[in-house]
């Protein structure tokens, strides 16, 4: 009786600690998983609005909107017109580098990057735009360059309404012992919007002796200005630094320890940590907002790429900001404010149907370096259907047909079933999951010498690869197709029917869709493209896009 009364104890015991789990008022992170990397935040009342880079993707920052940190919901993007953003061209992870917001007086000023090709990291264009709005789901104003002097600008406005950009500097001089000595500063008319006085350097960083300071946020609190940035490079040495100092210009002194990092614990299931916002709610409590990734393995590969991450913030006796947890190392559950609730199925929704019968397309899909053209993508031309006119091949960086999703599970199936009629196999159009133009894989129905349609699973890992090849028996011109993930394994399926499902290929290897394999800053996108290398001029048409 004695055993049976203690296994029930213990059972009770799990019961309630499950319970009490699944109703503690936490924050779950990563709050927008996948591919949202340089998260900056702003606080408008009760409300609290995201913005994150997209690099080569269009359209430019996604903005995500919550009132509680626990549940985001994407509202819109900023950069939705080919007036507000060019990147064809653009080099693979170069584009939109680390927006920043910035709130004052009924106006939104977001500040943006878009990192153009060059010999060096010096010598890269750093055109620095700002561009404004009334309500974040804009619509925004046409851009304004400000300078081109480096990237990751941020705008401080103090108390007296006086305003000043922050960024990551560089030198590309030959006799300059440092290509980015640090943190630079100018002040900025607010009314014209064109830069006072001089660029000066205000700060070297945690490691002057290898200084690697970017991602500059600024903040005025008990009259000190709070610099914080982040070292490291964006790698696992990621990590976010403070400063502060009495004076705007500096001198800035560094804080006694590092604000957060998770370099000297490979075993976090948070890596990565570091470019954050911290900022305040309502009632007075501290968070931060920081990029942080989550590998496969122990400082392994990471497919989902950098992710947004929230940690609780206190300020210590000194004056100086810690992690709530005073570990320093940011964690998957974080408390969150008082008064919120939260439930098991709290969270982003990442599970989606879009089965086209709209005229508009989903807001989570993104196109690659240019905006939405019907001369190449529609809605209209057959009613419950995407139609994609294929264009250049995949691992172009012009005119991809090409519209993608953020993968942002490692348990994650995305579906779609083409209509497709190629002559030629030149034509292919189906299903891919995508990094970059040197790293992708492919499912695509296509055409054989003989007039028999094909299946043709293919990929690029530094070099095109034809993984294997299946000719399809009768006239078929409708095809489902699915791609599995599964921590590091992918799997291709199709299918004639949508409900018999057959493997196609190997197993592949999903960690290869990332920053640290592809030596990128984005992350795994799964899609629709069509291709026609030969005209330009024939449309595949997609059923839906099913993501589970």
């Amino acid at each position: 009786m004695k055993t049976v009364n203690h296994y029930f104890f213990l059972l009770f015991l799990l019961l309630e600690s499950s319970l009490v789990h699944a109703q503690a008022n936490q924050i779950k992170n990563p709050i927008l998983p996948g591919f949202n990397p340089d998260p900056c935040i702003v606080r408008v009342d009760k409300d609290y609005y995201i913005f994150t880079s997209t690099f080569e993707w269009f359209p430019g920052i996604p903005v995500y909107h919550s009132r509680d940190l626990i549940n985001w919901e994407q509202i819109g993007h900023v950069l939705t017109r080919e007036s507000q953003l060019n990147m064809r061209g653009t080099d693979d992870s170069d584009g939109i580098f680390a927006p920043s917001i910035t709130y004052h007086k009924g106006t939104y000023y977001l500040f943006f990057t878009n990192v153009q090709n060059g010999i060096n990291w010096p010598l890269k264009g750093y055109p620095n735009y700002l561009v404004t709005a009334r309500d974040p789901r804009g619509p925004w104003s046409e851009p304004v360059l400000i300078n081109t002097l480096g990237f990751d600008p941020y705008l401080f406005i103090d108390d007296n309404d006086r305003a000043y950009v922050v960024y990551r500097m560089f030198d590309h001089r030959p006799e300059s012992k440092l290509e980015s000595p640090g943190i630079g500063m100018h002040a900025l008319d607010l009314k014209t919007l064109k830069p006072l006085g001089k660029p000066e350097l205000i700060y070297s960083g945690w490691d002057e002796k290898n200084p690697n300071t970017e991602g500059p946020k600024m903040l005025k609190k008990d009259g000190y200005y709070y610099l914080f940035t982040a070292e490291g490079g964006t790698g696992y040495n990621h990590n976010e630094s403070v400063a502060r100092s009495k004076n705007i210009s500096g001198p800035y002194e560094r804080a006694p320890k590092i604000f957060y990092t998770t370099k000297d614990n490979p075993s976090s299931e948070v890596q990565k940590s570091g470019h954050g916002t911290v900022f305040s709610t309502p009632d007075g409590e501290w968070y931060t907002t920081h990029l942080g990734s989550r590998p496969l393995t122990t400082k392994g590969n990471c497919p989902l790429g950098r992710e947004s991450f929230i940690q609780k913030v206190r300020w210590n006796a000194d004056g100086w900001p810690e992690l709530d947890n005073k570990t320093g190392m940011p964690e998957m559950y974080v408390p969150a404010p008082a008064g919120v609730k939260s439930s098991s199925n709290s969270g982003m929704n990442t599970s989606f149907v879009d089965q086209f019968d709209t005229d508009k397309l989903n807001m989570r899909f993104q196109a690659l370096r240019e905006s939405w053209n019907p001369s190449w993508l529609s809605l209209n031309k057959r009613k419950g259907q995407l139609a994609l006119k294929g264009r250049r091949a995949l691992g172009s960086r012009y005119d991809e047909s090409l519209a993608a999703v953020r993968i942002t599970s490692l348990q994650q199936t995305i579906e779609t079933a083409v209509e497709f009629e190629p002559s030629d196999f030149r034509h292919v159009a189906g299903l891919v999951c995508y990094y970059n133009t040197q790293h992708f894989y492919s499912l695509g129905l296509t055409s054989g010498d003989d007039g028999k349609r094909q299946l043709v699973l293919a990929g690029a890992d530094g070099g095109y690869q034809q993984l294997d090849l299946k000719t399809m028996t009768g006239n078929v011109k409708k095809v489902f197709m699915r791609a599995s993930v599964n921590a590091e394994k992918l799997q291709f399926y199709y299918s004639t029917d949508g409900s018999q499902w057959n493997t196609i290929g190997n197993t592949l290897d999903f960690g290869k869709l990332s920053d640290d394999y592809a030596r990128g800053f984005t992350g795994a996108m799964a899609g629709l493209f069509a291709q026609d290398i030969m005209y330009e001029n024939t449309w595949a048409y997609f059923d839906y896009l099913k993501v589970k």
